[in-house]
């Protein structure tokens, strides 16, 4: 269900599980949508968009068939994959991620932001926002079962996105629906999950989702934002502790 002026979920057929496929057509109508994709600019190739998102070249091909069935984008051989989509005129645009003071900036800013929505989400849920995002908790570890644990950013998303919901704010849920997307490579490479142990790293980020939850579940609105800003700023940590960031060698 569509709430307020947020997007579409994934497409998957009602009451079918989104496969990989889903996931991965998903994440990059989102990039097209926010410009990170622009419109008539090649996509990646299929090797850069399977090590992208950490899935084989069949669940890459059948995403990219979904969006060319969708009219978002076009192949043409020798060619590659073209962008037929962009931003609308006048719509909502962040600056994209290029440098490492970038992705600080970003982390301020969201930190700032989301621990006023979920200060919001807890003066204002209803039951039905509470399940949203009960729901957005399971996600991350339905993608690490599949094998591809940085789709487990955009799981991350959903449950940003169900809180931001809970304001009954569209502005909010706009906002949080636009903000620039740290997945895999980029002109700045920031990997958010351990290779090493991505089940540690989700388990982690699912239980600072459930401190947030329970802030929120408690009506409890101080609780909810220092929760949030909390865990914003362990993400923040984690990008230049555990993974230090870096210009990428191949700019998208």
């Amino acid at each position: 269900m569509t709430r307020g002026n947020a997007l579409p979920d994934v497409p998957a057929a009602e009451g079918r599980p989104a496969s990989l496929a889903d996931r991965v057509e998903e994440q990059i109508r989102r990039l097209i949508d926010r410009g990170e994709f622009p419109r008539d600019v090649r996509l990646p190739t299929e090797f850069e968009l399977c090590r992208r998102f950490s899935v084989s070249r069949p669940i890459v091909r059948t995403a990219l068939q979904k969006l060319r069935e969708a009219g978002y984008v076009s192949s043409l051989k020798g060619s590659g994959t073209m962008v037929l989509r962009g931003p609308d005129p006048g719509g909502l645009r962040f600056p994209l991620i290029r440098t490492i003071a970038d992705v600080e900036q970003f982390f301020e800013y969201r930190a700032a932001l989301e621990g006023e929505i979920a200060r919001l989400a807890a003066l204002r849920r209803t039951p039905e926002a509470l399940d949203e995002i009960e729901a957005a908790l399971v996600e991350p570890e339905q993608v690490l079962l599949l094998g591809a644990p940085e789709l487990a950013r955009d799981a991350n998303f959903r449950f940003h996105r169900a809180v931001a919901r809970a304001t009954g704010n569209a502005f909010h849920v706009a906002t949080i629906e636009q903000l620039p997307n740290l997945i895999g490579l980029g002109p700045v490479e920031v990997r958010n999950f351990d290779e090493r142990d991505p089940a540690a790293r989700i388990a982690r980020i699912n239980a600072e989702h459930r401190s947030i939850l329970e802030a929120i579940h408690a009506r409890d609105a101080a609780r909810a934002e220092a929760e949030m800003q909390a865990h914003i700023n362990a993400a923040r940590q984690h990008v230049y502790q555990r993974h230090p960031a870096h210009i990428a060698d191949e700019q998208v």
